[in-house]
């Protein structure tokens, strides 16, 4: 009796630990793998002091990837939340406070596109403040992908021609697919000195897909753009988004921290910008020739 009351005792006490073993490893495969470190998100070599571009504009980002806060007269908008590295947290939070602002006053965290180096930090940052994350239903199902029930809470799903008010700014928002499925775009007012200028703001202006329906759907969209009046201002989601031989992110914010009294902004080039948008144009009509 004994020796059979130990034996079942040891069985069940077999299974138990094999349960909590398969529970464990279960939970552990279910976490997103941990993103390799590069020379592109690498902390120490990515950091950069962050900086106002206009009145109501600041970049707050890294050497390779933006990240943006625009200021309202009720609070402030979050413009995509890096990698979830160790550190990006306490980083991201700290540059903020460097440009004199609060990360508690964010109403609204827009995720403009699904991959990790712009959305990868949002879950962690839903611990530390009480905002609002909006990003399109593709790129939300792409971070559910890669990140399971680990993936950041979305509270809004933005679609094509939405707008997001808050205090006395208005984003107008555009779902501009080709560098991933829900890429979102927005177009909103940015100031100097008081002088209002119209700024885009474009989540993934390069094509990353062979899929021939996929690149003339984003030439279209490039076009679209192309044809909204009085856009003066880019602002670009990595540091060289802008115009081949026109100098990237950090040229151009040598450039206003060198100003002189009566210099126009170095951000203020609409012709820049269209030619910016031509330039992709007729490169995605070149991947579109050699699509199978």
């Amino acid at each position: 009796m004994y020796k059979d009351d130990f034996m079942t005792r040891c069985s069940a006490g077999l299974i138990s630990l094999l349960t909590v073993l398969l529970c464990l490893a279960h939970t552990v495969s279910a976490q997103p793998p941990p993103a390799r470190i590069s020379r592109g998100n690498d902390l120490s070599l990515m950091a950069r002091e962050p900086f106002r571009i206009f009145d109501n504009l600041y970049f707050v980002g890294i050497g390779e990837v933006g990240s943006y806060v625009i200021q309202t007269s009720d609070g402030l908008i979050l413009i995509d939340t890096l990698w979830d590295l160790p550190g990006y947290t306490d980083y991201l939070l700290g540059n903020i406070r460097k440009v004199g602002l609060d990360p508690m006053d964010i109403e609204y965290v827009l995720i403009l596109q699904g991959h990790r180096d712009h959305f990868g930090g949002a879950a962690a940052l839903q611990e530390r403040i009480d905002a609002r994350f909006g990003t399109a239903e593709e790129d939300r199902k792409l971070m559910v992908e890669a990140f399971g029930e680990y993936a950041p809470r979305i509270d809004f799903i933005i679609e094509d021609g939405d707008t997001l008010n808050l205090g006395d700014t208005t984003l107008h928002l555009q779902v501009t697919p080709g560098h991933t499925p829900g890429t979102t775009s927005l177009r909103f007012p940015v100031y100097d000195a008081g002088m209002a200028y119209q700024a885009y703001f474009h989540g993934g202006p390069s094509v990353r897909s062979d899929d021939p329906a996929v690149i003339e759907h984003y030439i279209a969209d490039l076009e679209r753009i192309k044809r909204i009046p009085d856009i003066e201002v880019q602002i670009g989601g990595h540091y060289d988004s802008y115009l081949s031989g026109t100098g990237d992110l950090f040229d151009r914010a040598a450039r206003l921290a060198a100003r002189q009294p009566g210099e126009l902004h170095p951000w203020v080039q609409p012709e820049e910008f269209q030619a910016f948008l031509d330039e992709r144009i007729a490169i995605a009509r070149a991947a579109l020739q050699k699509a199978p």
